[in-house]
Order: structure tokens, then C-alpha cells, then sequence
């Protein structure tokens, strides 16, 4: 009878498209891999693979059988993860996350290691849009992400943490004794945030709305380096107030409100589900940490 680890290996090398690379994924040799495929399809009664070309590929039945090795899979590491009340969970988990929850999120992690020293963290960082993509397609267990309208959460578990303001940030000496944003946009230097974006979208959104043509010398995609460019007297800029950066304390920046009603960066958590206790942990220390 097959076990478990049949099944992961099969799961890696289908996605990983030869034994040789799902070797190294799973710790085995080739020859280990190739045994234990022979040994699945002869349980499974039914070829897994096509090996009529030189790259291994999934068989029709092989096709079939991949969704079901993956639940089954999920299901094992879940039943892992349920420890008993008092018991450290164990498992291995991936999580995603936008460059500037990164600080935020790695600190929780930190936190989870401390309660729960088995299990094993994957971090990564990328654009919101292609984390979502990634926990959709159960490549992430779950990532601190922007919530967008555009966005279908169907299937999956979202939780709003937190709201940041989209606020104008400014140049502490360069706009000294200038506190209306619109005169500042119209009048500086304007450093936008990435227009292919959510957020950038609905910056350009508050500029259409007041009617201005700001002289634009930049166009980026990290809030960060933005903020960095604003200190070093580039010009202005109309991004989201992140969350934990303590802008308003920063002597070199000025954070001036926007005119209209107020806009805001809505981040949260997915979680795609196969292993919700373990990132069921992580949202409750998020939250812990966003509550204080």
C-alpha cells in the first residue's frame, strides 16, 4: 500500500516536470523517485506519466489524479497541524507578502516560531497582484495583500487587518510654511506611485478630480523608495500612509492631508484554506499586532 510521501512525490514531479527535479525537491535520488512512480501506478492499477518523449509529462490519468493527491496531501498536513490544546502545531507552511508588510509580517512569524519551533516558514515577497495569484493557485498557504475591487476571493478566507490613508507626503523644508496639498501639487516636483496599481490608480483618480497637471519627473512602484526620494528633496508625492513607518515623526517629511472625502489602502490577509490552523495562528498574532 502507498503512503503519503508517494503522493508528495508524485505532486512534485508533476509540477516540477522531471524526477530529477523532484528529487531535489523531496530529498530523494532519482532512482528513489522512479521507484516509488512505478510503485504508485502499479497500487493506481493505471500509467501516471507519458514517457513516450524525452520530458516527463502527466498522463491523462496522471491529469485526474493530481487534484486528488493534492487534497489528500492538504488534508494529512492539516490533521498534522491540529495539534491537541497545549501542543506546539508542526507542519510546513508558505507565506506571501507586499514589500511594505514585510516588517510586520516577518515579526508575527518570528512570534510563531517562538510558540511553535516545528513548523517550517516559507517567506516571500511581491507585488499584491501576483501574491493573490499565487495563494489562488495554492502555491502560497496564505499572504499579507491589498484588497482591490478587481480581486474574487471566492473559496478562500480574507480578513481586513488595517486601513492606510492615501495622504500627500512632502518635503519637511522644501514645502515649509505651505500646508494646502493641491497648491503643492500643482507647484512641485511629483514623484507617482505606480498607475498600473490599485492605489495609483486611485491617486490619479484625486488629480483628475481637482483638476491639476502636476509636473511629473517619476513614476515607481515601491512606497518606500518614494518616501526616501521625498527626504532627499525630489519633489512630492501622493501615496498610502503605511502602516508602522512613523512618517509623522520623521522631521525630514510632512504628511498633509488630501482635500475630498478620504481614500484609503485596505491590507489584510488570504488564506487559501488547505492549512488554516497554522495561518489561522499567523492572522491572530497580525491582528494582535495591527490592535496595539
Amino acid at each position: 500500500m502507498s503512503n503519503i510521501r508517494f503522493f508528495k512525490t508524485f505532486i512534485a514531479v508533476a509540477e516540477y516536470g522531471s524526477f530529477a527535479a523532484a528529487a531535489d525537491r523531496v530529498a530523494l535520488t532519482n532512482a528513489a523517485v522512479g521507484q516509488q512512480m512505478r510503485a504508485l501506478e502499479e497500487e493506481m492499477r493505471r500509467p501516471l506519466f507519458d514517457r513516450s518523449q524525452r520530458q516527463i509529462k502527466l498522463s491523462r490519468d496522471g491529469v485526474l489524479l493530481l487534484p486528488k493527491a493534492k487534497r489528500l496531501l492538504a488534508d494529512y498536513e492539516q490533521m498534522i497541524a491540529e495539534a491537541p490544546d497545549g501542543e506546539a502545531m508542526e507542519g510546513e507552511v508558505s507565506i506571501g507578502g507586499i514589500t511594505s508588510g514585510m516588517g510586520l509580517l516577518a515579526n508575527c512569524l518570528v512570534q510563531l516560531k517562538k510558540l511553535h519551533p516545528k513548523i517550517s516558514v516559507n517567506l516571500m515577497t511581491a507585488r499584491s497582484d501576483e501574491v493573490v495569484n499565487l495563494v489562488q493557485a495554492a502555491k502560497l498557504d496564505a499572504a499579507l495583500l491589498i484588497e482591490t475591487a478587481r480581486q474574487n476571493f471566492d473559496g478562500m478566507s480574507w480578513t481586513l487587518l488595517y486601513n492606510e490613508p492615501i495622504v500627500m507626503l512632502a518635503n519637511a523644508t522644501q514645502t515649509a510654511g505651505i500646508d494646502d496639498a493641491v497648491e503643492l501639487l500643482r507647484t512641485q516636483p511629483f514623484i507617482r506611485y505606480d498607475r498600473s496599481t490599485a492605489v495609483g490608480r486611485k491617486v490619479q483618480s484625486i488629480i483628475k478630480s481637482e483638476s491639476v497637471e502636476p509636473l511629473e519627473i517619476l513614476e515607481l512602484n515601491s512606497i518606500i523608495g518614494i518616501a526616501d526620494l521625498v527626504r532627499q528633496q525630489v519633489g512630492v508625492a501622493i501615496v498610502p500612509l503605511l502602516k508602522n513607518f512613523d512618517w509623522h515623526k520623521d522631521p525630514s517629511l510632512r504628511v498633509l492631508p488630501l482635500p475630498g472625502d478620504l481614500a484609503v489602502r485596505r491590507v489584510g490577509i488570504l488564506e487559501q484554506g488547505t492549512k488554516s490552523a497554522i495561518t489561522g495562528e499567523i492572522r491572530k498574532l497580525l491582528m494582535s499586532a495591527v490592535a496595539t
